[in-house]
């Protein structure tokens, strides 16, 4: 190449200045290409729009910072109501608690009547316990025997009486004894004083009934054909009521009195041996015979096992005179 040619593509004429010029014209062109410049751009031509965009978008922060707040106070919310909710409850709470206190206060403290409490006297060394039920029931135990009966209560002027419907202990049979009851019944002090006047009064003290069975016998041997309830049955009434079970256990109950021996058996040959107790123990020889699945002479009478359909015949059907054994 010659020099001529390097002189026509070089112009002497430009200068380190406009050189730099140039460059910097084409970094402003650059530059006003990007984004930025055009969003400017737009909001100087559009400064109405521009406007109305930025309040809303303040609008939308508003809101936001409102919902966020109102969130927050529903958070708060719940807690306030559970704590008003339970005020309620608590209320409640003391009502039951200050009712509770109140019944143990009453029952134990000022409650002054025999119902709902085990009694006992003491006669010659002997034992005697009495309950009053609400049902209007009155049972009475010594050793291993079981009274039970009925009694009333009547109140007036001249005293608080009871009255029980059988012999037992310190009762006579429907006579009324004039009562008081004094201590604590919750602390296990209570004592009824009582009276049939003439001169006869007792004390009844609270106590926890003690029951005295003989031990089972050893070597118990069982008949099969024995185990289970018999009737003695007279005009359609249960006259006694005897059972055995397969431990040796036995109860003789003379129904219409409402008495009952519990105790323990043992079987020889042709006698039941019966032993209850009373201060001690007390046996005593019983003939039996069974004659067939329902039918058994025992105490010189015939018994038929309960349930069967000779216990559940009528009174004529019945064998109404006592069986004799020879």
């Amino acid at each position: 190449m010659s020099d001529n040619n390097i002189n026509e593509n070089v112009n002497p004429e430009v200068t380190a200045e406009e050189t730099e010029n140039a460059v910097a014209e084409e970094i402003s062109e650059n530059v006003a290409e990007t984004p930025v410049e055009e969003e400017t751009a737009a909001a100087t031509e559009n400064p109405e729009e521009a406007a109305v965009e930025a309040t809303e978008a303040e609008g939308s922060e508003t809101a936001e910072d409102t919902d966020s707040i109102e969130a927050s106070e529903e958070q708060e919310k719940p807690a306030k109501k559970k704590f008003f909710l339970q005020i309620p409850v608590i209320i409640a709470l003391c009502i039951v608690v200050a009712a509770l206190l109140g019944y143990f206060v009453f029952v134990g403290f000022l409650l002054k009547e025999p119902e709902g409490v085990t009694w006992s006297s003491e006669n010659e060394g002997t034992t005697y316990y009495y309950e009053f039920k609400n049902d209007g029931t009155f049972q009475a135990n010594v050793g291993s025997i079981e009274i039970n009966s009925t009694y009333q209560k009547t109140k007036s002027e001249d005293g608080d009486t009871i009255t029980v419907g059988t012999t037992f202990g310190n009762f006579y049979a429907n006579a009324p004894a004039t009562y008081t009851v004094s201590g604590s019944r919750i602390l296990g002090n209570q004592t009824l004083d009582a009276t049939y006047g003439e001169g006869y009064d007792f004390s009844l003290i609270q106590d926890s009934k003690k029951i005295y069975m003989p031990d089972l016998p050893e070597d118990f041997t069982v008949d099969e054909k024995l185990v289970g309830t018999w009737l003695f049955k007279y005009m359609g009434y249960d006259i006694y009521k005897v059972t055995f079970d397969k431990k040796g256990y036995m109860s003789l109950e003379f129904v219409q009195d409402g008495v009952k021996y519990n105790g323990v058996y043992t079987v020889d040959d042709s006698t039941i041996n019966f032993t209850y107790c009373l201060t001690e123990n007390v046996a005593v020889p019983i003939e039996y015979s069974i004659t067939d699945d329902d039918n058994m002479t025992f105490m010189g009478y015939n018994f038929v096992r309960e349930g069967s359909a000779a216990a559940e015949a009528t009174p004529d059907q019945q064998l109404l005179t006592p069986v004799t054994n020879e």
